[in-house]
């Protein structure tokens, strides 16, 4: 399914992490859950020796330069020890920032998230009913895992949201990191503040820390897995654990990843959302 190269990093807690060849300059864009596929896609050209805040947040946000992708995802939800599996396939405009999502596993078949913009809705068959979450709902988790609504409708424009600095150089993933944080500067963002270790030279986020504004840690993100998929390095397998609940933590897996799929506008609407099997 995925270009697997010889050559590998290692990750600190030992699993293999797939290392690329350099290939063509990529410019991109991206969004949502994807977010969570959340904002991962590396960089292919070397970076300056040093940059600022805002020319690392703005090289995170030209790393995806497609104009859709299409992808089976995995969500491993593991809360008290016990352990869910919701898998589906999504679909998504990037220029646009809209998605379609559907559920495979069993229990869920058949339901279905629309995303457009800050819109979010859910189709049910079994009550053949759709269900618009807004409000205190987006902090809910989807399918009662970590990443919350909100996570899952995030798009790239950090830059209209927070302010940037840069706070020095560490290493994460095996791989030398800026240390970025972001502080709120409008209302309107689920996070006050966020710590982010992005890769010096393909800008993925190895790892996130996410707060209120109290300064409570709410959330930390990982990158545990990174592939090459068409000359671009992603980051296939991310866990998302929650410091709210106890002995909670979602994984999310990616793959059949495909880029710049021909997808038609009507696919990202209501009533394709309520279509009928």
């Amino acid at each position: 399914m995925l270009d697997t190269r010889k050559s590998r990093l290692q990750h600190p807690c030992g699993s293999p992490i797939q290392a690329p060849r350099m290939a063509r300059s990529i410019l991109p864009r991206g969004a949502g859950l994807g977010v969570l596929a959340f904002v991962l896609l590396g960089a292919l050209t070397p970076p300056p020796e040093r940059m600022t805040g805002e020319q690392i947040l703005e090289a995170m946000a030209r790393n995806r330069d497609y104009d859709s992708i299409v992808f089976t995802g995995k969500l491993e939800i593991h809360v008290r020890g016990k352990v869910r599996v919701k898998t589906m396939v999504v679909k998504r405009l990037t220029r646009e920032n809209k998605s379609i999502v559907e559920f495979t596993n069993p229990e869920d078949k058949g339901t279905r998230y629309l995303m457009a913009g800050d819109d979010l809705w859910i189709y049910f068959p079994d009550e053949d009913d759709t269900l618009r979450i807004s409000g205190q709902m987006l902090k809910k988790g989807m399918m009662g895992s970590d990443v919350s609504y909100e996570d899952a409708l995030e798009t790239d424009t950090l830059s209209q949201k927070y302010d940037i600095q840069l706070a020095g150089e560490e290493v994460a993933g095996g791989r030398p990191c800026y240390v970025v944080t972001l502080t709120a500067k409008v209302r309107r963002v689920p996070y006050a503040r966020r710590k982010m270790w992005v890769d010096k030279e393909w800008f993925i986020v190895w790892r996130e820390e996410k707060y209120a504004k109290s300064g409570r840690l709410l959330k930390v993100a990982r990158t545990l897995e990174v592939k090459e998929i068409d000359g671009r390095r992603v980051p296939t397998r991310t866990e998302l654990s929650s410091r709210l609940r106890k002995n909670s933590r979602t994984i999310f897996e990616m793959t059949d990843v495909a880029f710049d799929v021909d997808l038609p506008e009507e696919m990202f609407s209501l009533p394709y959302l309520e279509r009928q099997p």
